[in-house]
């Protein structure tokens, strides 16, 4: 069996799962939390103007905010997905070859597709179940005021980076502080460190740290049951008297 395509599957598989749910979790906490910070600004200012412009924003969320944020999601697991591939190519892992007379079970596409499902389900299930995020998405907001919208904001953030912090831990790609002074030396790995502004001339450079980074440094894989229906993300709940 060739090591290195299934591990550059199952790497692929998995930083795209995370960077899926750390999307989720960032739109959800941008949506919200500017919701908050907008409603109450105009409430305070009593300003129709700003109401408009706020109507205009949030109206044209899932048409700009979203899309960038899934195409950027991408790009880094893309860029995540190279950097761990390079590194296990690098560090020269002996490929394993099986006796002549043995012979590798093959892998079912459907088998393989099922349990890739199967794991994706699982995850937004325990978001559902700790964060209660599911029912936060489909609640309808307008019924309550902005304090309790920000209070649940809060609670589900926390609960939600609890249950991811069970799956996979972040850590940043460079240690110096936002908004301080780094230089990059020559020889940087450009898929860890993306250069914006005005790029010419040849390293070392120096710039501001705008944003350092996430790279997963510990992933736990769920152990799941065939048993169980993965459709099923939160069963309902029936009180008896």
């Amino acid at each position: 069996m060739d090591s290195a395509k299934t591990f550059s599957k199952r790497s692929f598989l998995w930083i795209f799962l995370v960077m899926a749910l750390l999307t989720l979790v960032v739109d959800v906490a941008i949506y919200f939390g500017a919701n908050v910070a907008a409603m109450k600004a105009v409430h305070d200012a009593a300003d129709p103007d700003a109401m408009k412009a706020f109507s205009f924003i949030f109206n044209n969320f899932s048409s700009v905010v979203v899309p960038v944020s899934v195409g950027v999601a991408f790009f880094f697991t893309l860029i995540l997905w190279m950097i761990i591939r390079g590194v296990y190519v690098k560090a020269g892992v002996p490929e394993v070859t099986p006796a002549a007379q043995e012979t590798e079970p093959a892998v079912d596409p459907e088998v393989e597709k099922r349990n890739t499902r199967r794991t994706f389900l699982h995850l937004v299930s325990a978001l559902q179940k700790e964060g209660r995020l599911i029912d936060f998405f489909n609640e309808d907001l307008s019924l309550y005021s902005d304090d309790q919208i920000g209070a649940a904001v809060r609670g589900i953030h926390e609960s939600c980076v609890k249950t991811l912090e069970k799956y996979v831990s972040c850590g940043p790609v460079v240690d110096t502080p936002e908004g301080e002074t780094i230089t990059i030396p020559a020889g940087f790995n450009p898929e860890e460190i993306r250069l914006t502004g005005n790029v010419s001339g040849e390293p070392p450079f120096t710039g501001i740290v705008r944003h350092k980074g996430w790279k997963a440094t510990q992933t736990e894989v769920p152990i799941l049951s065939e048993a169980s229906n993965p459709d099923v993300l939160a069963p309902a709940e029936v009180e008896l008297g």
